[in-house]
This record gives C-alpha cells, sequence and structure tokens, in this order.
C-alpha cells in the first residue's frame, strides 16, 4: 500500500438504516460499494462524514434535527435501537488516525474528529452526497446573472469572498495614525523603554558570545578527548554535567604490561620458526591458505548481496511464524523449513479464509430458513387446533355399537332411523364411523408432519450455532485475508531464494575443505604446531581469530606483531587522552555555568524587548494595513475569481467534462466580468467547442450530460486545490448516463487513483453495473488495490456487509506461451 492517507476501516452499530454491527475495511486505493436501494450505501458514506467531521452537511440541509434522525428505527417501535456508534480509523494522517461519534434518539453524545479546516475540506472537496448532486442540477437550471441567484451564493461561500467584504468594512474606521495614537496612549513611553532594553540586551549577547567560544573550545577539547578514549557516543552541553566514564589510568597500565610481554614471546616465536627449514610445506601451507581465503571471499560477496534480503524476509517469517528457528545456524535448513511451514499455512488459511466466505453465506441463508420453517409450524399448529381432540374416540365407541344393530331401531335410544328416511341405521353409523376416522388419521399425519418440522427448524439452529461458534470475532475474516497476502508475498520471495541459498551452501562446503586441509599440513610440523598453539594463546588473549584453521603460522606472526606494537601505541595514547579528558571536562563545566547564566539574563531582556516591539509593530501596522485593505479588496476579489474559474476552474472543468462527455458539443463554463466588481455575478453558459457560444447548460445539455456537467465540477473543485486529504467519496454519482458516459468515467476514477493519488470510495444500486466498474477498476499493477462492499437484508431486516479484495495477478500464460 502507497504512503498517503487512507481511510483504513470503519465499524458501526445501528445507524440510520443499517440495524446492528457491520465492519469492513476500507484499505485499498478503490473501494466499490453495492446495495439495492435501502440496504444501507448512504448510511454508510454517511457514517464516513460524520465519523471524520461530526456532522452530515447533506441532512443537515434538508432538516436542521437530523442528528434525532441517526439511529436505527424499526416499524416495530419495540424493536428500536437504543444506542449506536460509528468507529472510523485512517492511516497516514499527522496526529490521530482514530475518529468516532456515538448517539441516541436525542443525538450525537460524543465525537471525535478532524480539525476544523480539515473536516470543511472533506465536507466540501471530497464528499460528493447523492442529494447535493441534484442541488448542482438545480443550481444549473435557476442560475442568472442576480448576485442573490443560487449560482452565486453557491460560488461566494466556496471563494470566501464574503469574508473579503467583512475585511473592508470592519478596517474602514481605522485610517489615520491620529486614531492610532488616541487609541494607545502608551505609543512613546514604549518607544523609550525599548531602546533602553535594548542597549541592556546588547551588552548581555556581547559577554554571552564571548562565553560560548570558550565554551566550544572546551568541549571540543572534551569530545577529542573522549573520541581518543573510544567511548560511546559524543558529549554535548545537554550530557556534560552528568558525564560518566572511568578516569583511573590503573587499568592502562596493567594492559600496557601485558602487551610488552606479548611482544617478547613474538620475537621468540619468530627465532624459532627461522630455523624450520621445511620450505615445500610453508608452500602448500600458504596455497592452501589461498584457497580458503578465495572461499571467504566468495562467502563474504554472497553475504553482502543476499544477506540483506534474508534478514528481512527471516524478520517478517518471524512474524507469520513466531517459533521457527533463525538462519544463524544454517540458512539452508532455515530456508527448507520456513519454505515448507509456510506454503502449508498459506494452504491452511486459504481454507479458512474459503470457509468463513462460506460460513457468512450459509449464516445468512440460515436466518432466512429458520424463518420460514418456524411459519410453516406455526400453520401445522393452527391446523391441529381446528381438528376435535376427541374424534378418534367417538370413532371407537361408534363401532361398538354398530356390531349390537340389527334393524332400524336405536339401541341407544330406541327410535326408528327409518322415520328419517336417510336410509338404513347401519349405513348411517358406518358413514360416520369413517367420517371420524378420517379426522383422526389426519391429526395423527400433523403431528407427525409436526413432529419432523419441529425436528428441521432445531437441526437449522444447531446448524447456525456450529457456524456462529466457528465464526470468531468481528473482523477475523479481514484480518485472515490480510494474512493470505502476506504469506503469497513470503512464500514467493522464499522461492526466488532457492538457487542462490544453493550457491552458499556450495561456497560454505569449499571453504570447510579447505580449513580442514590447512589444519592436517600444520599438524604434520612439530615445530609449527607449537609455534601455532603459542601464536593462538596470544591472539586469543588479544581477542583475535586463532591461526590453527584460518591462516598460516608465517602469516599470523606478521599479523600479530604489528597488532601488538598499535595497540602499545593505543593505550599509550588513551593513557594520555583520559588524564586530558578530566582537565578539560572541570574548565567545560566551568564555562558552562557562566554561558547559562548569561542566556538567562538574554532570554528575560529578549523578551521585554520582543513585547515591546511587538505593541510597536502593531500600533505601526495598524493604519498601513488599513490603507492597503480597502485599496486592494476589490482588486483581489477580481484576481481570485479570474484565476479560479478562468485560469484553473474552468480550464480543469472543461477537461474533465470533455473526457467524460466526447461527443457533446456544447461544453459548460463560468462567465465571469471582465471589469472590477464589488459584487459577484457569475453566470453559468456553455460554449461550443468551435468557439461560440451557447445558451445555458440546462437548455444545451441533455439530462445525462447535465448530471455529467455536475460531477465534473465536483471533481474539478477537488482538484483546484492542494489535497489536504487525498479522498474522493462519491455516493451514486452516475445518473441518467449512458453506456459511453460510464465507460468514460471509469477510466476517469482509474486515472484519479493511479496519477493523482486519491483513494476513491463509490457507491453504486445497480448490479450489472456494479459488476461492469468491478472489472474496470480491477487491480492493472502490483501497486493497484480494490476493495468491493456489498450490503444486502436478511428476512429479519438485520444488515449484512460481505467485502472481497482484489489484488494485482501477474500474467503468466503469455510468458509461458513466449
Amino acid at each position: 500500500m502507497t504512503g498517503f492517507p487512507l481511510l483504513y476501516e470503519i465499524d458501526l452499530t445501528n445507524f440510520r438504516s443499517i440495524r446492528g454491527r457491520v465492519q469492513t475495511p476500507l484499505d485499498a486505493k478503490m473501494v466499490l460499494v453495492h446495495g439495492e436501494n435501502g440496504a444501507g450505501k448512504t448510511s454508510l458514506l454517511t457514517a464516513i462524514e460524520i465519523a471524520l467531521t461530526g456532522r452530515a452537511i447533506a441532512l443537515q440541509r434538508a432538516d436542521p434535527a437530523y442528528a434525532k434522525q441517526l439511529i436505527y428505527r424499526h416499524a416495530d417501535t419495540y424493536r428500536h435501537a437504543d444506542t449506536g456508534n460509528i468507529a472510523l480509523t485512517t492511516t497516514g494522517l499527522i496526529g490521530s488516525n482514530q475518529f468516532s461519534a456515538s448517539f441516541n434518539a436525542e443525538g450525537i453524545t460524543e465525537r471525535s474528529v478532524l480539525s476544523p479546516s480539515l473536516a470543511a475540506f472533506f465536507s466540501e472537496r471530497c464528499y460528493l452526497p447523492q442529494s447535493m448532486l441534484g442541488q448542482l442540477l438545480q443550481i444549473y437550471q435557476e442560475s442568472d446573472s442576480s448576485p442573490n441567484s443560487p449560482l452565486a451564493r453557491f460560488v461566494t461561500e466556496l471563494l470566501g469572498l464574503d469574508r473579503l467584504d467583512a475585511i473592508e468594512t470592519g478596517l474602514a474606521p481605522v485610517d489615520d495614525l491620529r486614531n492610532l495614537r488616541k487609541t494607545s496612549r502608551l505609543f512613546a513611553p514604549t518607544e523609550s523603554e525599548k531602546q533602553r532594553l535594548e542597549r541592556s540586551l546588547a551588552d548581555y549577547q556581547s559577554s554571552r558570545a564571548l562565553a560560548q567560544r570558550d565554551f566550544t573550545a572546551a568541549l571540543a577539547a572534551v569530545n577529542e578527548a573522549w573520541a581518543a578514549l573510544e567511548l560511546d557516543g559524543k558529549v554535548d552541553e545537554k550530557s556534560l554535567p552528568t558525564l560518566d566514564y572511568p578516569r583511573d589510568t590503573k587499568s592502562d597500565e596493567d594492559e600496557l604490561s601485558t602487551l610488552f610481554v606479548h611482544r617478547r614471546n613474538l620475537e621468540f616465536i619468530r627465532r624459532s620458526l627461522s630455523s624450520d627449514s621445511d620450505n615445500a610445506a610453508a608452500a602448500a601451507e600458504a596455497s592452501l591458505v589461498a584457497e580458503h581465503r578465495g572461499a571467504g571471499e566468495a562467502l563474504a560477496k554472497w553475504t553482502s548481496e543476499y544477506q540483506a534480503r534474508i534478514t528481512d524476509l527471516e524478520k517478517r517469517v518471524a512474524e507469520l511464524l513466531p517459533d521457527i528457528s533463525t538462519s544463524a545456524a544454517s540458512v539452508v535448513s532455515w530456508h527448507v523449513e520456513a519454505s515448507g511451514r509456510l506454503a502449508e499455512d498459506l494452504r491452511q488459511t486459504r481454507e479458512r479464509v474459503a470457509k468463513m466466505s462460506a460460513d457468512t453465506n450459509r449464516r445468512a441463508a440460515l436466518m432466512s430458513e429458520l424463518d420460514v420453517e418456524r411459519k410453516n409450524l406455526k400453520t401445522i399448529d393452527d391446523e391441529i387446533g381446528l381438528i376435535g381432540s376427541n374424534a378418534d374416540r367417538l370413532a371407537e365407541i361408534l363401532s361398538n355399537i354398530n356390531a349390537v344393530i340389527v334393524d332400524d331401531y336405536c339401541p341407544v335410544c330406541d327410535r326408528n332411523f327409518a322415520e328419517t328416511r336417510q336410509g338404513a341405521l347401519v349405513d348411517h353409523v358406518h358413514r360416520k364411523v369413517s367420517r371420524l376416522s378420517g379426522s383422526a388419521e389426519r391429526l395423527l399425519g400433523l403431528s407427525r408432519n409436526r413432529s419432523a418440522q419441529q425436528e428441521l427448524i432445531e437441526s437449522l439452529v444447531r446448524e447456525q450455532a456450529e457456524i456462529d461458534a466457528r465464526f470468531g470475532a468481528a473482523g477475523q475474516l479481514s484480518t485472515l485475508a490480510r494474512r493470505e497476502a502476506e504469506l503469497e508475498t513470503v512464500v514467493s520471495e522464499l522461492a526466488s531464494l532457492a538457487e542462490p541459498i544453493a550457491a552458499y551452501a556450495r561456497i560454505s562446503a569449499q571453504e570447510v575443505g579447505a580449513r580442514r586441509a590447512i589444519s592436517n599440513l600444520q599438524s604434520q610440523s612439530s615445530s609449527r604446531t607449537t609455534a601455532l598453539e603459542q601464536l593462538g594463546e596470544i591472539a586469543s588473549a588479544l581477542s583475535l581469530d586463532t591461526p590453527g584453521q584460518l591462516q598460516a603460522s608465517d602469516g599470523m606472526l606478521v599479523n600479530l606483531e604489528p597488532e601488538v606494537a598499535a595497540r602499545i601505541e593505543r593505550v599509550t595514547h588513551r593513557s594520555n587522552s583520559r588524564r586530558k579528558l578530566v582537565d578539560s571536562e572541570k574548565q567545560a563545566k566551568l564555562l558552562l555555568d557562566r554561558k547559562n547564566e548569561l542566556d538567562q539574563r538574554v532570554a528575560r531582556e529578549t523578551s521585554l524587548v520582543a513585547q515591546k516591539v511587538a505593541s510597536l509593530r502593531r500600533a505601526t501596522k495598524i493604519r498601513t494595513d488599513a490603507q492597503t485593505i480597502r485599496e486592494r479588496v476589490e482588486s483581489v476579489r477580481a484576481a481570485i475569481i479570474r484565476r479560479e474559474f478562468n485560469d484553473r476552474l474552468n480550464r480543469l472543468w472543461r477537461d474533465l467534462f470533455v473526457r467524460l462527455a466526447p461527443n457533446e458539443p456544447f461544453v459548460p463554463a463560468f462567465q465571469i466580468p471582465t471589469h472590477s466588481t464589488n459584487q459577484l455575478k457569475p453566470r453559468l453558459i456553455t460554449r461550443h467547442r468551435s468557439g461560440g457560444a451557447g445558451g445555458t447548460p440546462g437548455a444545451m445539455l441533455s439530462s445525462g450530460n447535465l448530471n455529467t456537467a455536475a460531477l465534473t465540477l465536483f471533481l474539478a473543485l477537488h482538484l483546484t486545490v492542494a489535497p489536504q486529504l487525498p479522498w474522493l467519496v462519491l455516493d451514486d454519482p452516475i445518473q441518467s448516463m449512458d453506456d459511453v458516459h460510464i465507460a468514460h468515467f471509469a477510466a476517469l476514477l482509474r486515472t484519479l487513483s493511479k496519477e493523482h493519488h486519491r483513494q476513491i470510495v463509490v457507491a453504486v444500486h445497480d448490479r450489472q453495473l456494479f459488476e461492469y466498474l468491478r472489472l474496470e477498476l480491477s487491480p492493472a499493477f502490483a501497486d493497484d488495490s480494490l476493495l468491493t462492499v456489498e450490503l444486502s437484508r436478511s428476512g429479519s431486516r438485520d444488515t449484512h456487509l460481505f467485502s472481497k479484495r482484489y489484488h494485482h495477478q501477474e500474467e503468466t500464460a503469455l510468458i509461458h506461451a513466449a
């Protein structure tokens, strides 16, 4: 990711149309938000504005009491949320990068926002709400030459010309030096006191300069002796009073005594080696030493070329695998272990990302399925209630009665059923039993269906609980996605180092072989063996490499003799420097105390002089400033208007509009008077590309091109000033645009992101448009990034948010084909 400030992550709870808590990353150069109408796109972008600025200007224009409507409200009053909050994280800003807002039904209760200037810049130049786009179109349609027209008021507020009018009015009374003296009766006494203080200050400054010169010389002597003693750091004015170092010279005297003993021993070894006549062994030993040196130089070259990369890579691997062994023991073993474990970790991470994505989708589907199945269970319960609970028992009784019927006389009431003229009594009872038995069977079937439905609901609830248990903390999916990207990068880097590490193994083997050959050769000569042992003892005492493994004894002797001589000279110099340091320290501390005392006096006198000078400057500049400002207010106003509109805004607006609408012959622009004026009277016009004048934009442009004109005007206003915040947040900017305009708009977004280093957040509601922009804005280079955010609602009206990150994928098919 680049080093410019980024919107990094936002966490919302019960904000406007968003129910519950949603969290999404925003750390990509291009963020594409999609959702159907009412899903929460505008709420997400409005939350960004409130977190950064503490207010929502578009909502405030529509309803001054909008803050009381920020909390999520449900159709059922009892399901209203009590509190809500917004937490936004950014990166790269100076100061705080954490912004938040808490709110309830009474309004915003707590907030942590940008500074007023940055907040105003974001609202005016970075965020284009959907409702604001409509207001710009209204400005085009209702514009006229009146200074009170909607367009004139908008531009006046934009350029801050009302401030120039206020300055001219406020400074009108202050136009005469006599008025200045009347308002400040202490002007003359202040001038006299200033002269006296300046003379006193000059005396103190002269004395202070002399003290500073002497102290600088003394401190230089301290640092010279300090450096000679090879002590850490450098002595400065701050560390001088508490300077701590060994002042005793006894250790130097003991070290000199030891060095003199080493020098006598080296002279004895040289005499003993000069009698050895085995020149062939010495030549062979020198050849092996040269071979060993060559292998060591190859290792050093390899280390200078690859060690930094391996060290950096080892840190990144350690962050991913804290328990892995370091490369100090064996680079080859470390590389093999890291490659294998990271490849396995990458595979497991990919599986977890896929699993969590599937769980997220299944969790949303389960909520909808549970709503449906619970409604089915209620329908079964209602139908069971309609069937009598005693139908089965009555059918059994009638069946027993039917066995004793022999004619049409009822065995219960002893009446003649033939009188009813409904057929035989046996047939009547049989039909009644059949109907009652059918109701009982229906009741039994509904009971079985209810049990099956209940088991299905319990199964869905268990599955939901299992998914919730696996789901983990909020934002874990984003964290895993980032880890997956880091693992892919590190695994690729490890693979690129495979061949250099193999070369390292070969060079190391050559170096070890030469070292062993030298050791074998030297062990065959008793005199040289004895000399090497003595040289090794001396080298060890001097904290140097022992000669038995790395070089010939003659060469080692040549190296040790000048080393001992140099150390004798160095210790002698150090002892003298230590004595010099003690003396210089005492002198420097005395001079420092004197300088500090003069510094306090100079500071006191300087402060008094500055107070008098500031008073006089304020008094003398009031008249000049008032006259100059009054004379130049009108010319400055005209210069601002011409520069902003003609030289910058109109030119940039034209370039952007022509890019999005290449086939439109008329181009919108501001018409500004050429003469000076005390009132701003701009007009919106169109000009033909050939140079001719046109009518107003509302008369000359189509609905789609009016939308394009409004959108490009906002972008031009954003680009005409230095980017205090390099962000562009656009809420459904593509309205009434055809396919050509949309294609050019996508190309413009890529240009703003790539060449102008803007982070762009765009929200759209059309699914086909979302898919098209997702393809057009996909990363084309290694430092490009795209993040898609999709908002939806479940059957229970809970808000669900799904984010997906797209990285640049290098094309390998054409490389292999070539």
